[in-house]
């Protein structure tokens, strides 16, 4: 195993590169386009891979832990898994928007079905309106 998995000049490219992900995702959520639930698993990522990019033999000892060989391989394995894991999160907040946009739905046509009711209650009979009487106002 080589000890200088990466070189300082691409340790440097990948730290500024995670420090302004990490500074986008505050931003977003600053401006609330991003939830907080939502961003935990953007922050907790990138700070995990701030910590490889810093402590490249952390990823030494996740392979070794792992029971791979090959360093890149269990990167490779561990960022797979975060994507599956970011999909499912997503598919989990589109599925309760869905669930909540049908349940609006259904209380919108509610609503609009008492209100109509209530209004065809009230209504005076047509020819009970003073402008068909021949009243003047």
């Amino acid at each position: 195993m080589t000890d200088s998995l990466l070189t300082p000049r691409m340790q440097i490219f990948a730290v500024l590169v995670l420090l302004a992900l990490l500074g986008w995702v505050t931003k977003l959520v600053r401006n609330h386009r991003l939830s907080l639930r939502d961003s935990l698993l953007w922050q907790l990522s990138t700070f995990a891979a701030l910590l490889v990019a810093l402590f490249p033999r952390l990823l030494f000892w996740t392979a070794r832990a792992l029971q791979v060989e090959v360093p890149a391989n269990a990167l490779f394995t561990l960022t797979f898994l975060y994507v599956l894991v970011n999909l499912l999160s997503i598919n989990i907040a589109v599925s309760n928007g869905a669930m909540r946009v049908r349940r609006l739905a259904q209380e919108c046509a509610l609503l609009r079905a008492e209100l109509q009711r209530l209004q065809t209650a009230t209504d005076p009979p047509a020819s009970a309106l003073p402008h068909e009487r021949g009243a003047v106002r």
